[in-house]
């Protein structure tokens, strides 16, 4: 075989894996929401007896499941007699193995979900706990137990009614803080917060100018128009190509799919409408668009490791367009805490955090919503999903605060593609892109 001969095959069957793998790729959240969500949350509100939700994974497909799991067992027997370079090699088995996690965390939820005893349920509770921290990570003690007492300490016992105080006393008597416990929360400087303020502005100006200044309220039909606008006149895309639609669910941009969903009730302020352009399709759209067309459809779709980063930019960016810093993701960090150390049920978690939102005066409206996504899947284990949030936020600021000065940190933050970008691996891939066009 000729060496020109040798180097086409190469290519070609490093695409042909590609896809064969991007087959496999599943998105987990999606998998794992309950089909029957509404009606589920509705009867656990009405029925103070239920532990859980009544949960339904309609989107579940055990036999899909089984299947990708079986086509990446032959990938990985292949790519040992595989032509390609090691470079490719492990760029591929870094993308398998990913796929393998989303797939295998799949498994265990169903597996639990189907086990017909209490020695079965242990087993596959016991297999749910390895595959969720393989793929998500798992919540650090000391950061959660701070977390919780900042919470704590917004509330003055002193103030409280004898009622409000009841339910104080016994939230605190409900965890226990060990001892020698401490955790550093990271914030940035002040200086930084300004800086990257100035600079995001900046940066998204021509996103912003297309929501009108004379209004104050969009209904979710004129976020999509405008959203489509963007899309047609400032990134030169067909709405075909990435679009906004309005649906019944949660706003959120979905990168394989090429589109972002406004819930189809929702009002928007100006302000909240801001942060939803510069979120979904400022950071979450923009790091997919520009490797769209690449041969290594994973850089537009999800790199391993690249949902916190992705959530963190997301989320810096928003606090820098209003230009103050705040907590971003400590609820689900405190609900997944609370389910993991203090071994907390569905019912308990939100009982608890009703009654903390009752005494600090937040909202509790969402309050379902935020344990649900903590116990998908199962509606009796954690799911460490978004842990995302809160670690993403605080992975990016660090990042931003060490490379403010750095001329490249935008192209870094927004045109690296779903990557992790302190991963040197998947930097030095990303390069090798934008400079050559592909990888060599």
């Amino acid at each position: 075989m000729k060496m020109s001969e040798r180097l086409a095959e190469q290519k070609s069957e490093l695409g042909e894996v590609i896809d064969r793998i991007d087959k496999t790729s599943v998105t987990v959240y999606e998998k794992l929401n309950a089909s029957n969500d509404k009606a589920a949350k509705a009867e656990f509100l009405e029925n103070p007896d239920l532990v859980h939700p009544n949960n339904e994974y309609g989107n579940l497909d055990e036999g899909e499941v089984r299947g990708n799991l079986k086509e990446i067992e032959s990938i990985e027997q292949e790519l040992k007699n595989s032509w390609m370079n090691d470079k490719e090699k492990r760029l591929v088995k870094m993308v398998l193995d990913d796929s393998k996690k989303k797939n295998e965390f799949l498994a265990a939820n169903i597996a639990y979900n189907n086990a017909s005893s209490l020695e079965e349920k242990a087993e596959m509770a016991r297999w749910h706990k390895e595959a969720n921290e393989n793929l998500y990570g798992k919540p650090d003690e000391a950061t959660f137990y701070a977390l919780l007492e900042e919470k704590f300490a917004k509330i003055k016992p002193e103030n409280l009614s004898d009622d409000e105080r009841s339910i104080y006393d016994g939230l605190i008597k409900r965890v226990s803080v060990p001892e020698g416990i401490e955790s550093k929360r990271f914030k940035p400087k002040q200086e930084t917060l300004e800086r990257f303020s100035e600079l995001v502005k900046d940066f998204f100006e021509n996103y912003l100018k297309h929501i009108p200044e004379s209004q104050d309220e969009f209904s979710a039909e004129e976020a999509a128009r405008i959203v489509n606008e963007i899309v047609e006149t400032e990134l030169d895309l067909d709405e075909s190509d990435y679009r906004a639609i309005v649906d019944e669910k949660v706003a959120n941009a979905s990168a394989s799919r090429g589109i972002i969903r406004f819930p189809s009730d929702a009002i928007y302020s100006k302000e909240r409408l801001s942060a939803l352009v510069v979120h979904e399709l400022g950071t979450h759209a923009m790091r997919a668009i520009p490797y769209q067309s690449q041969e290594i459809k994973p850089f537009a779709t999800s790199m391993p490791g690249s949902e916190t980063f992705d959530e963190g930019i997301a989320g810096c960016v928003e606090q820098a367009l209003k230009g103050e810093y705040r907590d971003f993701g400590v609820d689900h960090y405190i609900n997944i805490g609370l389910a993991t150390f203090e071994g907390m049920n569905f019912r308990e978690v939100y009982d608890f955090q009703v009654g903390l939102k009752n005494l600090t005066g937040d909202s509790t409206e969402k309050v379902i919503n935020a344990v649900q996504r903590c116990f998908r899947g199962t509606g009796e284990l954690p799911n460490n999903k978004d842990l995302a949030y809160y670690n993403g936020v605080d992975r990016v600021w660090r990042y931003v605060e060490e490379h403010i000065d750095d001329p490249e940190l935008f192209d870094a933050l927004f045109l690296s593609g779903k990557t992790d970008i302190e991963n040197p691996e998947q930097e030095a891939l990303v390069y090798e892109m934008r400079t050559k066009g592909r990888l060599r």
